[in-house]
């Protein structure tokens, strides 16, 4: 059981119907342990912080987040966490939250399935060169000239850059079609990546240098900021794709788009980009070797309503004294007083009801 408490709900102000969204899913665990969500709906930095002073937690979807009240959160203030929705978090500034005491946390997992599909489309399409096919059957012309070179898949290598949660649902899925799969992740220990039937490279070059097919999954941050970039693609096989369903700025766009026109890579398939919306007038629309989406890859109904449910979940274990289970920034640990480990969300439910909340 945990006292009442109040999470602050940082939103869109208006949904598409121009109404308050509603915010049932993300509330659902906090009613569940006796907590009350209230909007944010000021404009600026005082007023944000005005409404973080009266609440334990806040939820934010969106990026409508000022990184200066961190400074009156955590130790300097009654609003020890923050949950961000979604996977990515170069939106917030991680070192300011952690020197303050903010314990940070996303909703990490929510559209696995979905950006590890999302993924393997890509690559059946570039494999495949479905673009170009796809373009010329629409225009009338039928022609079997334009087919070599093709991979055969089976057997070919696909790397993989990061082996979180996607990065290894994605090798599961790669190894269902004979590939064999590498990864480089300077943060994973070669015998846990065995498990998963991956090889562990020890450089990012040794990756490229191998792969047919390199695919991307690991946040945006200083350090992996352009991580992909004109040292990668010199040493990449002419023959070889790169996919990025992560993050656009992983990727030196201006070395991936002269990597291509010099054809010293095969294609590309891209459901990010360096600016969003993309410009008209990028190059990388008018190539016939890259498949483009609209950064959905994490998206599906399913995928949604867990990410708005998990919000209200790793609210509710940051007001309980516990570590969010997607904690986000370490090394908080260090400056923040002990906390317990977190537990899955259907024991401590069940934990809840027993303790008589509803």
């Amino acid at each position: 059981m945990i006292s009442p408490f109040k999470v602050l709900f940082i939103g869109p102000a208006t949904s598409a119907k121009g109404e308050p969204p509603a915010i049932d899913l993300q509330s659902r665990a906090i009613r569940h342990a006796g907590g009350t969500v209230v909007r944010y709906e000021g404009r600026d930095t005082a007023q944000l912080a005005q409404a973080l002073r009266d609440v334990d937690v806040a939820m934010l979807q969106g990026h409508g987040f000022d990184n200066a009240v961190f400074a009156q959160m955590g130790l300097h203030g009654r609003c020890k966490g923050l949950v961000s929705f979604g996977h990515g978090f170069d939106h917030l500034d991680i070192e300011a939250a952690t020197r303050n005491g903010v314990v940070l946390a996303n909703t990490a997992s929510f559209g696995t399935e979905e950006v590890s599909n999302h993924t393997m489309m890509h690559f059946l399409v570039l494999s495949r060169k479905f673009v170009l096919h796809d373009k010329l059957v629409r225009s009338g012309v039928w022609t079997r000239t334009n087919l070599a070179p093709m991979g055969h898949v089976l057997g070919q290598v696909f790397g993989i850059v990061g082996l979180g949660d996607i990065g290894r649902a994605v090798a599961r899925k790669a190894k269902a079609f004979g590939l064999q799969v590498i990864a480089y992740d300077p943060y994973v220990a070669s015998w846990d990546a065995l498990e998963h039937g991956v090889e562990m490279v020890p450089s990012l070059e040794d990756l490229c240098r191998r792969s047919d097919y390199i695919s991307v999954h690991i946040y945006l941050n200083p350090e992996t900021r352009h991580l992909i970039s004109r040292p990668q693609f010199a040493v990449m096989k002419p023959s070889a794709y790169l996919i990025n369903c992560a993050r656009g700025g992983v990727v030196d766009e201006a070395a991936l788009i002269e990597a291509l026109q010099q054809k010293r890579l095969a294609g590309a398939g891209l459901d990010v980009f360096e600016k969003e919306p993309v410009d008209p007038a990028n190059p990388l629309l008018k190539m016939d070797n890259v498949s483009l989406t609209n950064h959905y890859a994490s998206y599906s109904e399913v995928a949604w309503e867990r990410a708005q449910t998990q919000l209200g979940e790793e609210a509710v274990r940051i007001a309980a004294g516990m570590w969010p289970m997607s904690l986000i920034n370490p090394d908080v640990r260090h400056v923040v007083p002990p906390r317990s480990a977190a537990r899955s969300w259907e024991v401590y439910a069940r934990e809840l009801s027993a303790g008589g909340h509803r």
